[in-house]
């Protein structure tokens, strides 16, 4: 059904404060943050922040809700494209520093240690839908060959988990700047130290 254009409007502006909000919880911290700074940033009253959220953790939620769906959106349809492994892996490991909105991983386990319906509904979330579409990635790059098939899938995911957490400790500016260290990190990851597969040693040798 087509909305009218206050229905439009009223969209626009629970999409102005979930923005504004964001950038400031970013940027400041969430207990730093109130509601009044919101309004101002995002160009409304405090009384339209109450008329879509009725509090500030609820609008917190829906801030870390939203991120969470389109960070997950990209993945999907990055899977849907049916790239290749590398080609993936740089995009789930990476891709927080290529975004114009990218999440300070602290500001999410801030919330995840203090809001326990948030952290069940992100659990619920991994569990349902992040986990089987990785493990269809997986498998698809086991039957391809871009990976190891005698590997168990437990401890592929955990040093994938493994490199996502280093990488979110370096700042996105030095991706950005530094091509030479990102191919250096993408190199470490698919060969070690060998310098490259098998194959590519022999050639040189």
């Amino acid at each position: 059904m087509k909305m009218n254009g206050f229905e439009l409007r009223k969209q626009q502006k629970r999409k102005d404060i979930m923005n504004g909000a964001f950038m400031l919880f970013n940027k400041e911290g969430i207990k730093k943050v109130k509601i009044s700074d919101i309004a101002r940033f995002a160009g409304v009253s405090q009384v339209t922040i109450y008329n879509h959220f009725t509090s500030k953790e609820e609008l917190v939620r829906a801030v870390m809700k939203e991120y969470m769906h389109q960070q997950f959106q990209i993945f999907k349809e990055s899977v849907e494209e049916e790239r290749t492994f590398p080609e993936l892996v740089e995009l789930i490991v990476f891709e927080k520093h290529k975004a114009v909105q990218s999440l300070d991983p602290s500001l999410l386990q801030e919330m995840l240690t203090t809001d326990e319906e948030l952290k069940e509904y992100v659990d619920h979330f991994y569990r349902t839908q992040t986990l089987p579409l990785f493990v269809q990635l997986l498998e698809r790059a086991r039957e391809r060959g871009e990976i190891n098939a005698s590997l168990s899938m437990e401890s592929i995911m955990f040093y994938l988990n493994a490199l996502k957490t280093e990488v979110q400790q370096v700042p996105a500016k030095t991706w950005s700047e530094r091509k030479d260290f990102l191919d250096d990190v993408l190199q470490l990851f698919f060969y070690g130290l060998s310098g490259g597969p098998p194959s590519d040693r022999n050639e040189s040798e």
